[in-house]
């Protein structure tokens, strides 16, 4: 089931998920962190989620190991994959 990406919380922490970004990519990804807007910074640039790739539906240039980082800005939805 879709969720709306405001719902993203540290709950989904360590989960498995696919993301669809707001460029129409779709991401299966393994979630390490994420940093909701609070009441001491809630700029979009300071909002986001840390997170392992595990596939995509387009090529990225990023060596095997390296953590990624993509604003909450950037990304329409997300589904639990495994819990």
């Amino acid at each position: 089931m879709k969720r709306n990406i405001r719902e993203l919380d540290e709950s989904f922490e360590g989960k498995r998920l696919s993301i669809e970004f707001c460029d129409g990519e779709i991401a299966e990804v393994q979630l390490l962190s994420v940093t909701s807007p609070n009441k001491y910074d809630n700029t979009p640039e300071s909002c986001g989620i840390v997170y392992d790739l595990i596939s995509t539906n387009r090529p990225r240039q990023a060596p095997k190991g390296v953590a990624s980082w993509s604003r909450l800005d950037e990304l329409r939805n997300f589904e639990v994959i495994e819990d």
